[in-house]
């Protein structure tokens, strides 16, 4: 069968990119078998499935109130309730960001996707990955973002969950169960070139170095690697550089394209599997 899957990372708003691969794959007639999502990139999975292709009307919808939300926690009176604060699980509260959600997808359903549909999340107590395939659309993004200590985990079916970048950055395997020739789409920053100013600092570098190396590992199992190389890094909350992550993506996707369309052609041993009635191999 032509086509190929598509895995995408998390990244923030560097996952508009993500949008902007898509777009390109689809002037150039490439079919999208299924997608995998972690994070900002299961929010870009899932939009696309289902119809919301357009990154301003999706900003508008929900990172307009993920930032909000931040400000909220940022601001003067929040500051001083800092003490506080420190004592919660989380910081922000996932109301605005819920809001948006559900008013993008409504009651639909992963396993309603026209186009199948995994999104990795996290089990915060034993940092499993859990994929989810079944379920609100809205609650599995809420889930797949749910950054830790800075949003509440999400309760699905006796479990927490939290950030799907805590398990798999660029959610390869679970686009692989779903279609053998993966396209996986890393929107990471590039890695620091100075050490740590604080002991803040370099805890959170420690963790992102983890990450990265298990990330790394997982790309691996692709066919083929886009990445979004920004010119500097792009902070994870910087929401003015939707147009310059969109643009950023669709050059990534026509500097590969004629390894993409290469990719999506059907093999022999595929129509192979299909004559034996096995799943086709990679």
């Amino acid at each position: 069968m032509r086509g190929v899957a598509l895995a995408l990372g998390g990244g923030g708003v560097r996952g508009y990119a993500h949008l902007g691969v898509l777009k390109v794959l689809e002037e150039a007639g490439i079919p999208i078998r299924a997608l995998s999502g972690s994070s900002a990139g299961a929010l870009a999975a899932a939009a696309w499935a289902f119809g919301h292709k357009d990154p301003f009307r999706i900003q508008e919808a929900i990172f307009d109130q993920e930032v909000a939300a931040l400000k909220k926690a940022g601001s003067l009176r929040a500051l001083a309730r800092l003490f506080t604060a420190l004592r919660r699980p989380h910081l922000v509260g996932w109301e605005r960001v819920e809001a948006g959600l559900r008013a993008l997808f409504g009651e639909a359903r992963l396993e309603e996707s026209p186009i199948p549909l995994a999104l990795q999340a996290a089990d915060l107590l034993t940092g499993e990955g859990v994929v989810l395939r079944e379920g609100p659309v809205w609650r599995a993004v809420l889930a797949s973002m749910a950054i830790p200590g800075l949003f509440p985990p999400v309760e699905w079916e006796g479990r927490l969950l939290v950030d799907g970048d805590v398990a798999e950055k660029v959610p390869v395997r679970a686009a692989k169960a779903l279609f053998p020739r993966v396209v996986a789409v890393d929107v990471s920053n590039p890695p620091p070139k100075e050490g740590p100013r604080t002991a803040l600092e370099a805890a959170l570098l420690a963790g992102e170095a983890s990450r990265r190396r298990l990330k790394e590992e997982a790309l691996k199992e692709a066919d083929l690697v886009l990445r979004l190389d920004p010119p500097a890094p792009i902070d994870t909350f910087d929401h003015e550089k939707l147009p310059l992550v969109y643009r950023l993506g669709q050059e990534r996707a026509r500097a590969r394209l004629k390894e993409i369309q290469a990719l999506a052609r059907p093999r022999f041993r595929d129509f192979l599997g299909a004559w034996r009635g096995r799943p086709p191999r990679t």
